[in-house]
């Protein structure tokens, strides 16, 4: 169920009596620069070859069952790689489920880093049939996760029309605009013929 698929927990810092940074920069330019850095666009998703094949591993072994799974990678200036993923189990659609689920995934990612991998969620992975992503699910999940994670992606694999002899790989993230007007209730059928989906293409 994409709907339930966990938010990433958020990130708090304190910071007591700035020192200078290095270079001579002081703290507020340092931070500055920090901002001006977050604020780039995201233009391409790099994914490595392990994250991919696990990914069509997944997909492959559970088709024609829609599977998902946990992204993790790091996001670098207009670049967000993708180095590694794990799948989700699949499970019954109740809260005590939701709540295996969740522990799952925390297990999982301390596992990583306990053994040096990159343990930070990007967003995350799901199986469709014949191009159908489609969905108000993908929409939620995708409000779901932007609560912590502003530059999250969904890497959609179709096992279907990869037995064709394509892969049938594709990144998307949903545009701010698509988001704002979901959020606010003010998507119609024209607006979402202008600013639906901004897709990435592998």
């Amino acid at each position: 169920n994409l709907s339930s698929c966990p938010r990433a927990a958020d990130h708090r810092a304190a910071m007591a009596n700035p020192a200078p940074a290095t270079g001579g920069k002081s703290f507020l330019q340092a931070m500055s620069t920090v901002t001006e850095e977050a604020a780039v666009q995201l233009r391409v998703v790099q994914m490595e070859g392990l994250a991919v094949l696990k990914i069509i591993k997944h997909c492959e072994e559970f088709a024609p069952a829609l599977v998902t799974g946990q992204l993790l990678g790091l996001d670098v200036g207009s670049v967000l790689e993708v180095t590694n993923c794990f799948p989700f189990p699949i499970r019954e659609d109740d809260e005590e489920a939701d709540a295996d689920g969740a522990n799952y995934q925390l297990e999982m990612m301390r596992c990583l880093r306990e053994v040096n991998v990159d343990n930070n969620t990007v967003g995350w992975y799901q199986s469709c049939l014949l191009g159908s992503f489609q969905t108000v699910e993908l929409i939620e999940t995708f409000m779901n996760y932007q609560e912590n994670i502003r530059r999250c992606v969904c890497i959609v694999y179709d096992p279907s029309r990869s037995s064709q002899g394509v892969l049938a790989l594709k990144a998307l993230k949903l545009t701010d605009s698509f988001m704002d007007l979901y959020r606010n209730n003010g998507l119609t059928g024209e607006k979402y013929g202008l600013i639906s989906v901004t897709p990435y293409f592998f």
